[in-house]
C-alpha cells in the first residue's frame, strides 16, 4: 500500500519509479487517534508524513489565552514536512500538526531519507528537480522574496557607498524601512510621497522606502509584500488569519492602517505571527459629524436634485423638492463616542428633541439636553436616526428586518460609521414599504468591491447597490466622511 500511495501523493506522483521504490522502503505506518500530535510548534521537524486516510489540522498557539489559531486542514495524498526534511536541517516547525479524528499516515525519518539520497546521486538530483518544479509552480512568494532580497542587497551596497560619511572617524549606513502601500489611488500617493520625502530628509540614519500598488490586500495579493518589513492598509484591505500567515512568511513585521477602523484585521492572528498593528487613532471627528449633517440636510431639502435641475435651466418647483423642518423633530443618536458627541452638539442647535443610546452615557450629551433611552424607544419615537457606533458583533445589523415594524413611519436614517450596521435587505424593504422615508449613506455593507474604485465604465454586479443608487430617497457618498484636509 505504501508504494501505491506514492503514485498519487503530492511531491512524488510524477517522480521516477526507482525513487518511489526507495522511498516506499523507508515508509512506516502510523495509526493515529483524534488529537495525536505529529509535529509540535517550535520543535525540529525530523520526518515527513504522507496521509493515507483521515485529516490533519495545522494550528498555531495564540500568545494570549484564547487557545489555538486554525491555519489549514490537510487530507489524503498530502505530503507535509518534506521541504523541511529535504532542504533544511533541524528546521523548527512554525505550527502544530495533529490528527482531526482517526487518521492513517506513513512517516519517513529525515535522516534515513537523507542517507538514501546521499547513497544515490541520481535520486538526489531528481529530488532537486522535484523541489524546483514545485517551487516554480506553487510558491511565487519565494521567488518574489528572492528577487526582492537580491535587489535589496544590491541597493544596500549602493546606499552604503553613497551614504557613508565620516563622523568622529566612524562610518554609518542608513537603515531603511520598506513599506508596501496597498489599495492606492492617486490621492493616496500624491499625499504620501511628499510626506515620506520630508521625513527622510529630516532623518540622519533612517529612511522609509514606500512603494504603491492599486491592488487590495487579500490571499492572492499578500505575496506582493515579499521583501517588505511593513504594509500600509486601508478600510477594504483584508488581513485574516490566512493572509497573516502569508505576510509573516514574506517577512512583514508591521501593519500600518491609514484609517481608524480595523474590523477586517485579525488581531489575534497578527499577535500569533508576531506582526504589530497600528492605526489612525481618529480622523477629525468634526469632519465625520459634519458630513452626517450634510447628508441629512441634502436628503431633506433635495439640494442635490435642485442643483441638477438648475444646471439644466429648469427653474420650476414641485413636490419632488419639498422638505421638512428639522426644528422640533425627535432625533436619535446611536453611539455617543467622540464623533457622536460632536454630532449631538451640532444637531442640538437645530432645536430638536435629542435622544441618545450608548453603553456609556456622556455627561456632555446630557448637558445639551439629551436623554439616554433604549434602542426600542429610539426606533419607535425618532423622526431621524444617526448611526454613529463602531461595528462590533453586538452592533452588526442594528437596523434589520425585525426592527422595521418598530420604526416610526417615514424615519430618516443616516449612517457614516460602518455599512454592516444596516442589514441591506432590510433597508430595501423599509424603503419600498415607506417605513424608511429616506436614507443617507456614506458606507455600504458590501462596499469592499466597489468603493474607492472607478466603475463608471463597467457593469456593477451588485443589484442591491444599483437599486439604492437609483432610489431618489437614498443619498450615497463613497466613504468620504473622513476625507478632509485634516485627514489627508
Amino acid at each position: 500500500m505504501a508504494r501505491e500511495l506514492l503514485d498519487s501523493a503530492q511531491w512524488f506522483s510524477s517522480s521516477s519509479e526507482a525513487l518511489k521504490d526507495e522511498v516506499a522502503k523507508l515508509m512506516r505506518p502510523v495509526e493515529a487517534d483524534d488529537g495525536h500530535c505529529f509535529i509540535e510548534e517550535g520543535h525540529p521537524i525530523n520526518e515527513f508524513i504522507i496521509i493515507e486516510e483521515g485529516f490533519l489540522t495545522r494550528t498555531k498557539n495564540l500568545k494570549s489565552s484564547d487557545g489555538n489559531l486554525f491555519i489549514e486542514e490537510v487530507g489524503p495524498g498530502t505530503v507535509t514536512g518534506f521541504l523541511h526534511v529535504a532542504g533544511y536541517e533541524d528546521e523548527k516547525s512554525f505550527a502544530t500538526l495533529a490528527a482531526d479524528g482517526k487518521a492513517k499516515v506513513w512517516a519517513v525519518q529525515g535522516k534515513e531519507f537523507q542517507a538514501m539520497l546521499a547513497s544515490n546521486p541520481q535520486h538526489a538530483l531528481e529530488v532537486i528537480r522535484i523541489l524546483s518544479k514545485r517551487m516554480r509552480g506553487g510558491v511565487n512568494t519565494f521567488r518574489g522574496a528572492l528577487n526582492r532580497n537580491l535587489a535589496s542587497l544590491q541597493e544596500k551596497r549602493l546606499n552604503k557607498s553613497l551614504s557613508k560619511s565620516i563622523t568622529s572617524g566612524h562610518e554609518f549606513e542608513k537603515e531603511k524601512l520598506k513599506v508596501l502601500c496597498y489599495d492606492t489611488t492617486s490621492w493616496v500617493q500624491e499625499n504620501f510621497e511628499p510626506q515620506v520625502k520630508a521625513f527622510n530628509e529630516s532623518q540622519g540614519e533612517f529612511e522609509i522606502q514606500m512603494d504603491f500598488t492599486q491592488d487590495r490586500l487579500g490571499v492572492k495579493t499578500a505575496k506582493y509584500a515579499s521583501g517588505y518589513q511593513a504594509v500600509c492598509l486601508f478600510v477594504n484591505d483584508t488581513a485574516d488569519a490566512e493572509v497573516m500567515w502569508v505576510l509573516s512568511m514574506c517577512g512583514v513585521k508591521m501593519i500600518a492602517m491609514r484609517c481608524a477602523g480595523f474590523d477586517r484585521i485579525d488581531t489575534k492572528a497578527a499577535q500569533t505571527f508576531g506582526i504589530s498593528v497600528t492605526r489612525v487613532p481618529a480622523y477629525s471627528p468634526y469632519a465625520v459629524a459634519e458630513h452626517a449633517v450634510a447628508l441629512l440636510m441634502t436628503l431633506n431639502r433635495k439640494t442635490h436634485m435642485a442643483s441638477t435641475r438648475v444646471k439644466m435651466a429648469d427653474f420650476t418647483l414641485d413636490s419632488g423638492l419639498l422638505g421638512v423642518d428639522i426644528y422640533g423633530k425627535t432625533v436619535g443618536v446611536m453611539g455617543t463616542g467622540k464623533i457622536g458627541q460632536i454630532l449631538c452638539n451640532i444637531i442640538a442647535g437645530f432645536g430638536v428633541k435629542l435622544l441618545a443610546h450608548d453603553v456609556y452615557e456622556s455627561d456632555d450629551v446630557k448637558a445639551l439636553g439629551g436623554t439616554y433611552v433604549s434602542q426600542e424607544v429610539i426606533f419607535k419615537t425618532c423622526d431621524i436616526i444617526f448611526l454613529m457606533m463602531p461595528l462590533l458583533p453586538a452592533t452588526k445589523h442594528t437596523i434589520n428586518e425585525k426592527v422595521l415594524p418598530l420604526l416610526k413611519k417615514g424615519v430618516i436614517i443616516i449612517n457614516t460609521s460602518r455599512g454592516a450596521l444596516i442589514e441591506t435587505g432590510a433597508l430595501v424593504s423599509g424603503l419600498n414599504s415607506g417605513i424608511i422615508g429616506g436614507c443617507g449613506l456614506d458606507v455600504y455593507e458590501n462596499e469592499a468591491k466597489y468603493f474607492f474604485q472607478d466603475w463608471s465604465a463597467k457593469s456593477i454586479e451588485d443589484n442591491t447597490l444599483v437599486s439604492l443608487m437609483g432610489n431618489n430617497r437614498v443619498l450615497m457618498t463613497a466613504h468620504q466622511a473622513f476625507f478632509h484636509q485634516r485627514s489627508d
